[in-house]
């Protein structure tokens, strides 16, 4: 079997379930009054927390692993551990390490980020990521890979120990 024929079949169950999330996501989004042009940071608020109950409402036993499974948590472990190598890798994370939330245990359902901004995920972390449709995104919060649902600002999955601080290959 050839790498890709590999990777199509570790990612298979995360993309069966970002398909299934993006389809509960639009209706709910057809559903729940979202921000127009020109919102305030007030409505813009009030539509993710219209949205992020909604989720919940929609998708009450998520849990972690819903979207990593063990095949794909494996290969994105290895893959970011693997890209981490690299010279420029301690760069990229020291961008991260700058915001509070790298004290923070992600949990499914979390809101995040808590406060305003986040640092933006390393380009060359993205490269080795398997992709995103433009309403889900990668996070790292501490030594965790985080999947985000950006309009809702909510943590749908983790995996833990994904992103370490500490070469210790």
């Amino acid at each position: 079997m050839r790498q890709g024929d590999l990777d199509n079949t570790a990612y298979r169950h995360l993309n069966e379930e970002i398909a299934r999330y993006l389809a509960i996501h639009t209706d709910l989004r057809s559903e729940v009054p979202g921000p127009v042009p020109d919102s305030s940071a007030r409505e813009l608020n009030d539509a993710s927390d219209m949205l992020f109950n909604a989720i919940r409402r929609a998708r009450p036993r998520a849990r972690q692993s819903d979207f990593f499974d063990a095949d794909a948590t494996r290969l994105i472990t290895q893959r970011l551990r693997d890209a981490l190598r690299s010279p420029s890798a301690a760069a990229a994370l020291a961008g991260i390490d700058d915001e509070r939330p790298a004290a923070l245990r992600p949990q499914t359902y979390l809101r995040f980020p808590v406060a305003n901004e986040m640092a933006t995920m390393p380009p060359s972390l993205l490269r080795v990521l398997p992709r995103l449709p433009a309403e889900l995104e990668y996070r790292i919060v501490g030594e965790y890979l985080v999947l985000r649902d950006v309009k809702a600002a909510m943590i749908l999955d983790y995996i833990p120990n994904a992103v370490p601080r500490q070469q210790h290959w």
